[in-house]
């Protein structure tokens, strides 16, 4: 029996760091219980019985013991260590800047079964090597959306007319695009990226697919140029709205 001063529960490992000589503080994304940081005692020791358990990216089965400032981890059960993903760099980069994102944009104590099914959907893609690109794009998007920051691509973003069906300028401070008429209107702006004609009409698919609140299956097909194109805008977009630079990009680059 789990009694008041201890909770069970299901979480992937976002991050740790040291926490002292021989502890390491755990960032825990849990279904029932969001975002959790929790202690694991001794997990640094050579003979630990965590340090197999909080490795990045295992999805576990956890005890965690409530504390007064920082929750401890009692028991860590691997469900699944996603070797795949660990024994190939460039699937780990795309895993580790997944569970970045997570930490940046999702707050603590706050649970959101959305992005803890949307992140462990990734992770099993990435694991399987299915729509990998797409799957990555598909996950940012979803957690843009969560997170209440979607921006605005079917009008002008100052004026609310139609945008046309072109390349445009999309600004990362106004969450939007200005119309050719409006174009000047935010002259000092410097976080601009120009969106292409056809990511800018799936952008606006999703959109759409968004304000309907129906159930999303997602299996469009995008072809490279439209691939990188989104994800150059989802690079500078996410960059700005988190408001610091991921340390995960770095590696992302250097083997992608």
């Amino acid at each position: 029996m789990v009694s008041n001063k201890t909770y069970v529960t299901e979480g992937l490992i976002l991050n740790h760091r040291d926490f002292g000589e021989t502890d390491l503080l755990v960032t825990l994304f849990t279904k029932s219980f969001g975002k959790v940081p929790v202690v694991a005692r001794r997990a640094k020791m050579p003979n630990s019985k965590f340090s197999s358990g909080v490795q990045l990216l295992n999805k576990v089965k956890v005890s965690i013991g409530r504390g007064r400032n920082l929750d401890h981890l009692n028991e860590c059960e691997i469900i699944d260590s996603f070797q795949t993903i660990k024994s190939n760099l460039t699937l780990l980069s795309k895993g580790l800047f997944s569970s970045e994102l997570v930490v940046n944009f999702i707050q603590d104590r706050t649970p959101n079964f959305q992005v803890f099914n949307a992140l462990e959907q990734n992770l099993n893609n990435l694991e399987t090597q299915k729509n990998i690109d797409q799957s990555m794009i598909w996950f940012q998007l979803q957690l843009i959306n969560v997170s209440g920051v979607f921006p605005e691509f079917m009008v002008c973003i100052n004026c609310n007319e139609n945008l046309k069906r072109k390349d445009h300028v999309f600004y990362s401070e106004i969450g939007g695009i200005n119309c050719d008429n409006c174009i000047n209107v935010n002259a000092d702006l410097y976080h601009g990226v120009t969106i292409l004609e056809d990511s800018l009409g799936f952008l606006r698919h999703i959109q759409r697919v968004i304000r309907s609140s129906k159930p999303y299956f997602f299996d469009k097909y995008l072809d490279d140029n439209t691939l990188n194109d989104l994800n150059k805008f989802l690079r500078i977009y996410l960059t700005y709205t988190a408001e610091r630079q991921m340390k995960s990009i770095k590696f992302l680059d250097l083997v992608n």
